[in-house]
């Protein structure tokens, strides 16, 4: 589960911004040599600018943290530098860029949010990234989705077909993850979906009678040992 955050010294804060612009060089070059040369710079994402991926640190590729190692993936039209203040946190609490961890699905907000979907290619490099962060670290790891990225991260650790390409992913990733935390998760659907096009589309989009909210929600407890869903009820 996730380890108990302790007090850091605050001048580490000074070095938090630069951080988490992109993966640290000794994790790209890790997942080059690991999984396949062009790997590392596919999860870095440095084609969307600053912020397209953190994590790494100087951690030598294949050994244990210190700390289970955090992934947070980033919600709708975002990337994973919208979510550095997440990160931030951790970082004043005792982690270290180590151990946290985020990388950017999708193209940042190109695509308006009226017709962003929960496409396959994202749940394979979400996967993918699942993967090789406990590769990396020689740990399971602690996944936080926020908003969308709640039912694209489940989709990864669940597996199986995709509903809108049919592409195998393979079996489930749930022995790789301890804890899972959706915050504000889209896992059932968006109060916002009134009609069934774009974003709220019947086979990968929010709507709640989509073939992909079916698929992650026909299963249970696959996601990791622990499972959490933090929600916000409008009084």
């Amino acid at each position: 589960m996730f380890a108990r955050l302790r007090a850091s010294a605050p001048f580490l804060l000074l070095f938090i911004s630069c951080s988490f612009a992109t993966i640290s060089d000794n994790f790209k070059s890790y997942l080059d040599e690991k999984f396949g040369p062009g790997v590392g710079e596919a999860v870095a994402r440095t084609d969307v600018g600053g912020g397209g991926s953190y994590g790494g640190g100087s951690h030598k590729g294949g050994t244990p943290t210190e700390r289970q190692p955090v992934i947070i993936v980033h919600g709708i039209t975002n990337n994973a530098g919208n979510f550095a203040k997440i990160a931030e946190h951790f970082i004043s609490k005792g982690y270290s860029t180590e151990e946290v961890y985020g990388t950017t699905y999708g193209d940042s907000g190109k695509t308006n949010v009226l017709f962003v979907t929960m496409d396959c290619s994202y749940v394979k490099h979400i996967r993918m990234f699942i993967q090789a962060v406990a590769s990396f670290t020689g740990s399971k790891v602690d996944v936080l989705g926020f908003s969308m990225g709640s039912p694209i991260a489940r989709k990864a650790i669940l597996g199986g077909a995709c509903v809108d390409t049919g592409e195998q992913l393979g079996p489930p990733l749930t022995d790789l993850v301890d804890s899972f935390v959706g915050v504000a998760g889209a896992n059932f659907g968006s109060f916002l979906c009134f009609v069934p096009f774009g974003s709220c589309n019947m086979v990968n989009g929010m709507n709640c009678y989509s073939r992909y909210l079916a698929d992650i929600n026909a299963r249970t407890r696959y996601e990791g040992s622990h499972i959490y869903d933090i929600l916000h009820r409008r009084r």
